[in-house]
């Protein structure tokens, strides 16, 4: 390892230290997503693109599909990004992947997916990262070890896991105002912690920090009480970009940890459907209290980690998501503390 100019060089893979598109992707995304995003709520709402919140009891309408706004605003900051700083080939990977599951998230909003078809539809998605090998096949752990894999089954095996697993499971975590965006922004900002600590590659912090800022506006309109749900365009196409995020700055194994808690969602969803429980069905019909409070349905403990929370005691949503949050804010203090070990 040599240093020179703005960069550090690791054998023949230049990592910038020049944090300037790292710090204006965030500011792009988050202004292009928070401009797009009163548009996108007036245009879903008139073509009648609603869903229903199920945790207020006047079950009021909620503009759906807000997370469109957050992919045309990453994109456009990354286009940005790329034509000032020649990140071409990074950035034509990121927008295929980004638009294939936007796609599909979309698609699933309008018309619906099964949830196996949406794992093997958004693993799919992983072609241009397969078809491009950007990165070297090892996984770092903490301790200073990292793994070695096989070239055919890193890429055709562990990639897809890499952008299905985290864009499925964000998506089966989602249900209340403000926790699908809160989380996200939580992840994403600890991911570019680790990614700027581990030296990584900057256009995986360049990546991180775009979410990051879609993410922060996403919320402000998702937040309690919610103006749109970001919908299964969002949580599907950040979650894609979140995995595809630690495969550019190899650090796989940290962003698993981060996202941990959403991982419970998509176990108890594979478990709970093998023995023939609709777990949706629970989560869309909540026992919503004179008080507001909401409150767990008896024997739904395990179902998820809300739902748990709740077995303790009824709870208003705005004290749910805070909780979630905080579990999801542990995940990501836990991923930074095994990096610096």
């Amino acid at each position: 390892m040599f240093l020179c100019s703005n960069f550090i060089y690791y054998g023949n893979l230049a990592v910038s230290m020049d944090y300037t598109p790292t710090i204006l992707s965030f500011a792009l995304s988050l202004i292009f997503t928070f401009i797009l995003l009163p548009v996108v709520i007036k245009k879903m709402s008139e073509k009648g693109i609603s869903g229903v919140d199920v945790n207020k009891r006047d079950k009021r309408k909620v503009a759906e599909m807000g997370g469109t706004a957050a992919v045309i605003g990453i994109a456009i900051a990354l286009i940005i990004i790329s034509l000032n700083f020649s990140y071409f080939r990074e950035t034509m990977i990121t927008l295929s992947v980004l638009f294939l599951v936007a796609f599909t998230g979309a698609y699933d909003d309008l018309r619906g997916l099964s949830q196996k078809r949406k794992a093997i539809v958004v693993g799919a998605a992983s072609f241009p990262i397969i078809l491009a090998h950007p990165v070297s096949t090892y996984i770092s752990m903490p301790l200073g070890f990292h793994i070695d894999f096989p070239f055919y089954f890193y890429f055709l095996i562990l990639v897809p896991i890499g952008i299905s697993g985290p864009a499925n499971a964000l998506n089966m975590s989602a249900g209340y105002n403000g926790l699908e965006s809160g989380e996200i922004a939580i992840i994403s900002s600890s991911l570019l912690v680790i990614s700027i600590l581990n030296s990584s590659p900057a256009y995986a912090q360049i990546l991180f920090s775009s979410i990051l800022g879609a993410s922060l506006a996403l919320y402000y309109f998702n937040r309690y009480p919610a103006r749109t749900f970001i919908g299964d365009v969002g949580t599907l196409s950040l979650g894609a970009l979140l995995g595809l995020g630690t495969i550019f700055g190899k650090i796989e194994f940290y962003g698993a940890i981060a996202i941990l808690p959403a991982f419970f969602e998509l176990f108890s969803t594979v478990y709970h459907n093998m023995k023939g429980i609709n777990r949706r069905e629970v989560c869309m019909n909540p026992i919503i209290l004179d008080d507001g409070r909401i409150k767990a349905p008896e024997g739904t403990k395990w179902y998820t980690i809300a739902l748990f929370i709740l077995s303790k005691g009824p709870l208003t949503e705005k004290s749910l998501v805070r909780r979630m949050l905080m579990l999801y804010a542990l995940s990501g203090a836990i991923a930074l503390a095994l990096f610096l070990i």
